[in-house]
This record gives structure tokens, C-alpha cells and sequence, in this order.
């Protein structure tokens, strides 16, 4: 009888051919190929939020809707999830910065060193405040034809297309500080205040909850020594209905300027922070209690203090 060896060498290492696909084992592979695949999720993003002037047109008419028809600043204004109903957290006035600028965006670095000790009531407040607070406001032209014309529209502290807001701030407070307890939180930036929307069970470890809903190794990043965990979500409808596809867009610059904000601002107080990619969407939706469609996760820091006691790494 004739054996053949390779195929027995094979049989008796258990080495198998794969049945159906060759693995692809790295996105640098992919890119490599200098193509998108069909249907690559990044090349459908981008094209369908294009600007054209087919997408300029329909835009125009969307955006002048709500430039001139009172009641539609009226809408923008005053229908924000604010959680009406859940218990309200009023927030001190907020400190002083006495940091420069120039300073802070030269000092500023993601530190992922961190404590494991709390903010402050007071800490959370001038954070807030600073980086996400209102700045000022303007008072639509009032229609006595139209009892919703009365219109105070807020401006906050960073950027936001036609100043729509679609970005919700949610807190998840790991580590307790003077009068601030573990829970999760939702920020109102016109009220200055907190809404609280959870605090854990006294059997539940809320620290190992808000651990789960990131891949982060601890050897990169350990989740449970930060103070306050932001995440951050876009209510992409509110910007869309004004500016359509290209509104995804709108809600992800704005996030990013909302981040920028926090970190800068957390620079110029001395805390350690860091901005995470590495959240699972769909956990951190649940977590928040959101449908991941209207309203999904986009970006999420950790804020804390320097475990070495210095500002930076």
C-alpha cells in the first residue's frame, strides 16, 4: 500500500484547510488593497452625506423652515429630553479658570493614570460649566399672531450646526466625591443642573458595570480608577430634520467639539483625563436606556485625578 506522508502528517497534527473564506487578519490588510470592498460601510457614509447641489437644495428649503417659521424655533428651543420627572441635582456656581490658554493647549495630554478618588459636587460643576455650559442666548422676534413665537434660544460653549444641540451628555460617576454619589447622571446645560437618572442597587458594583461597557485592557486603561465617565450621544434626527444626511456629519463634529472642550477645560483644572474609543455601542446605548438609532453613543472620556499628582504624563 502506498501512504502518502504529507496527508498523514497533516491528519495527525489536526492541520485543516478552512472550508469556506480566507481570513482577513488585520484592517491594515484591507487597507493595503487601496480599494473598499462592495458596500464598505465607510464608502456608503461618505458618499451619502455628501454635499451636492441636488443635497443643496433640499437643504435650502429644510433650513429656511426652520429659520422663519417661529414655531419651529420654538420646537428647537424647547423639545430636549431633559427627563422631566427624574430627581434634579442643582449645581453650584461654577469656579473661576485662571489658566491661559496657551498653557492649556500646550500641556494638554491624555492621562490615563488615574486615582481612583472622586470629584466634587463643586469639581463637576466648574467642569461642566466651562466646557458645556450655556454662554448666552438670543430672543427670537415674537409673532402676536403666534402664541409659540416667544423664543429664547440658548448658546452653549462649543460649536454646533445652526446651534441645534444634538448632542446629549450623560455621566456616569465611578468613585463618589463630597456630596456627588455613584449613579448615572444627565446634564441640562440651560438649567445647570443634573438630572438623576439611575443610582445602583446596593448589591450592584456599579464600577465593574461602567468597566463592561469598554474593551479597554487594564494594562492600557484601567476604568474603574477615573472619577466621572462622559458619555456622549447625538440625537441625530434633531440635526437631519434641518440638514438631512449631512446632519450624521453635524453630530459628529460636534461631539468632537464637545470633547475638546472637556479635556481642555479639565487640563486647566489639574485633572487627568483621556478620550476612549473603545466602547461597545450597543452596551452603552442599553446602559443608557436609548434606542441606538435616534439616539446612540458617539464618544465617551474618563475624568479623573492624576494618580501621580501631577497635571500631565
Amino acid at each position: 500500500m502506498k501512504v502518502q506522508i504529507e496527508q498523514l502528517r497533516r491528519t495527525m497534527s489536526q492541520e485543516y484547510e478552512p472550508s469556506s473564506f480566507e481570513f482577513v487578519s488585520s484592517y491594515f490588510e484591507q487597507f493595503m488593497e487601496k480599494e473598499f470592498g462592495d458596500g464598505g460601510l465607510a464608502e456608503l457614509f461618505h458618499e451619502n452625506t455628501k454635499y451636492t447641489d441636488q443635497e443643496s437644495l433640499e437643504l435650502g428649503e429644510s433650513a429656511a423652515m426652520f429659520s422663519n417659521d417661529p414655531s419651529m424655533e420654538y420646537a428647537q428651543a424647547k423639545l430636549k429630553p431633559d427627563y422631566r420627572g427624574k430627581e434634579r441635582l442643582d449645581l453650584p456656581d461654577p469656579d473661576e479658570l485662571d489658566a491661559r490658554i496657551d498653557d492649556v493647549l500646550a500641556s494638554r495630554r491624555s492621562q490615563r493614570d488615574q486615582s481612583g478618588e472622586g470629584l466634587s459636587l463643586q469639581e463637576l460643576s466648574t467642569l461642566l460649566d466651562h466646557s458645556c455650559g450655556t454662554t448666552g442666548s438670543q430672543r427670537i422676534e415674537p409673532d402676536e399672531d403666534d402664541p409659540f413665537s416667544d423664543v429664547e434660544k440658548p448658546f452653549r460653549a462649543y460649536a454646533s450646526g445652526g446651534a441645534l444641540y444634538p448632542s446629549e451628555i450623560y455621566l456616569a460617576v465611578v468613585n463618589e466625591g463630597e456630596n456627588l454619589d455613584r449613579g448615572l447622571y444627565y446634564y441640562v446645560p440651560e438649567d445647570h443642573a443634573l438630572r438623576v437618572l439611575r443610582k445602583p442597587d446596593e448589591d450592584e458594583d456599579f464600577a465593574q458595570s461602567v468597566d463592561d461597557l469598554f474593551a479597554t485592557p487594564q494594562d492600557v486603561f484601567d476604568h474603574q480608577s477615573c472619577a466621572v465617565k462622559f458619555l456622549i450621544t447625538g440625537a441625530f434626527w434633531r440635526s437631519k430634520a434641518k440638514y438631512g444626511p449631512r446632519g450624521y456629519r453635524f453630530v459628529l463634529q460636534e461631539t468632537g467639539h464637545l470633547g475638546q472642550n472637556v479635556l481642555l477645560v479639565a487640563e486647566a483644572m489639574g485633572l487627568a483625563a483621556v478620550p476612549l474609543a473603545s466602547f461597545y455601542d450597543d452596551k452603552v446605548n442599553e446602559f443608557l436606556d436609548i434606542d441606538g438609532v435616534d439616539e446612540a453613543v458617539t464618544y465617551t472620556l474618563s475624568i479623573g485625578k492624576s494618580e501621580s499628582g501631577d497635571t500631565h504624563e
